[in-house]
């Protein structure tokens, strides 16, 4: 599978990872502002809440992904660890996964990169996926037929229609799909697997 470094991807993103069980993330192609390459989408008692992570020189750089700086002129950190709490701190599965989850909002990572890649590793290791990561620096712009490219076929916009489970505010909201793999993994535990390995 070829993907874009994505922050703790959509739970559709991780079906398709763990159908392919290789995936390979393209740093050469450019940065695409509104897409998920920066941001992630969590379940809120409002809706599907964004959360982003601030770039150097904005959102309209024309570079590599793999070039690409995350900016610490404001505490994104600190505040996208602080609605987790808020958001999760009563889910069955927040207080087994939190201390291993926390670590990653109090290291500095100057790449967006590593930071979005620190986070897939990681989830997959909380929930025992097997999944082989590489990266390539060469842009392709079209792979053979039959690889999974979801370069361009994920977007925030347009949610993937997902089987429903039992969220934190789905009395108040109903279930929101696709949100991010923490939603998952708060709520569901190490069941999350199980589910992911059903597309």
């Amino acid at each position: 599978m070829i993907s874009s470094s994505l922050p703790f991807p959509p739970i559709s993103w991780w079906q398709q990872a763990c159908a392919a069980q290789q995936v390979t993330f393209d740093l050469a192609e450019h940065y695409q502002k509104m897409s998920y390459r920066n941001r992630y989408y969590l379940a809120a008692p409002s809706g599907r809440m964004l959360l982003s992570l601030p770039l150097e020189k904005g959102r309209n750089q024309r570079m590599p992904v793999g070039e690409v700086q995350l900016s610490y002129c404001t505490s994104w950190q600190d505040n996208h660890w602080k609605t987790i709490v808020s958001l999760y701190g009563r889910s069955p599965f927040f207080e087994y996964f939190a201390p291993q989850l926390e670590p990653l909002f109090r290291q500095h990572f100057p790449l967006l990169h590593t930071f979005n890649k620190a986070g897939i590793l990681l989830v997959a290791q909380l929930l025992k996926l097997p999944l082989a990561l590489g990266e390539t620096t060469q842009f392709v712009a079209h792979y053979p037929e039959g690889t999974c490219d979801l370069r361009h076929s994920l977007s925030p916009q347009q949610p993937v229609a997902l089987p429903a489970y039992h969220q934190v505010f789905t009395d108040r909201t109903g279930f929101l799909t696709d949100c991010s793999i923490l939603d998952l993994l708060f709520c569901e535990g190490p069941y999350a697997a199980a589910l992911l390995q059903t597309v």
